[in-house]
């Protein structure tokens, strides 16, 4: 994902249906994960570390 949809992501929390609960609140990790490691598709993994 980009680093603007990272942000949006961030800010914003996504809506999901209560059997989808597990899995919606795993992506949002991932992307705060995602976004205080400024970490997107424009930059490469191995910089990070």
């Amino acid at each position: 994902m980009s680093a603007a949809h990272i942000n949006k992501l961030f800010r914003h929390d996504i809506f999901y249906e209560d059997k989808d609960a597990h899995q919606a609140l795993l992506f949002q990790r991932v992307a705060c994960f995602c976004f205080y490691r400024k970490i997107h598709a424009g930059n490469s993994w191995s910089e990070k570390h």
